[in-house]
Parts: C-alpha cells; structure tokens; sequence
C-alpha cells in the first residue's frame, strides 16, 4: 500500500475509518489546548498520527508517537511526528491492514530515542 502524506486523505476520510483522540495526560482540554487524533483502518495498513497546538520543541527534542498493540510486550516507536507551526504529522506503514492499538502517547524527547521517556504531552488509553 502506499504511505505518505499524499494517503493521509484515504486513511482520515473513510467510512470505515476507526479514530482515537489524544488529549493531555493531565486532561486539560479547551481552547488552546493540545490535542490529537490518530486513526487507522481494518482494511489499510497506513496509520495516521496528527496533533494540534503544540509549542514548538525545544532544541535537540521532537514529538515521539508511541504505542501499545494487544499481546505486545512493550511501547513501540511509531515515528517523530514532522512539526510545522503548531501542528504534527506522522503517516507510517504497519505492513499489516487493521492494526489494533491499547494505548498511543506523543513524547517531547531527543530524536534517536528507543523508549518513552520524555514528557508525555497527548495520550489515549482504550477500554
């Protein structure tokens, strides 16, 4: 399947599209508040990540996403969410359709990281 920005438009705008909202940890919510959406599909591999209102990062740190999967024994790096004005993206390929999340969380850390452990800035736990 393809995956890119180009995708985002399939992935976010179906029918079937299954959304999760991040919010902060702490859940502050209103205006000026960050906020985020990750989404994915049963029938599409790609994942889609996008959060609003975010300062910008301090030098040498980044939005990391992380998730949970069901069965898995830890996070795993989903990407960096690229960062323009307030507003993140990350579109990654799971190379398996319908990928099934416990939990997703944007970190502040430094670029390279191999575990959650910055500050975590959005969450969303399921059921």
């Amino acid at each position: 399947m393809q995956c890119g920005t180009e995708w985002v438009l399939e992935v976010v705008d179906a029918r079937n599209t299954v959304k999760r909202n991040l919010a902060p940890p702490d859940g502050g919510a209103g205006t000026g508040a960050p906020y985020g959406k990750l989404y994915t599909r049963p029938d599409l591999s790609d994942v889609v990540a996008m959060a609003g209102r975010l300062p910008p990062p301090p030098a040498g740190q980044a939005y990391h996403l992380w998730l949970t999967q069901p069965g898995q024994s830890g996070p795993q790096l989903g990407g960096v969410l690229a960062f323009n004005q307030g507003f993140g993206l990350l579109v990654f390929d799971t190379a398996k359709p319908g990928p099934t999340y416990e939990a997703a969380w944007v970190t502040l850390q430094p670029p390279g990281s191999a575990a959650p452990t910055g500050p975590t800035v959005l969450r969303w736990q399921g059921n």
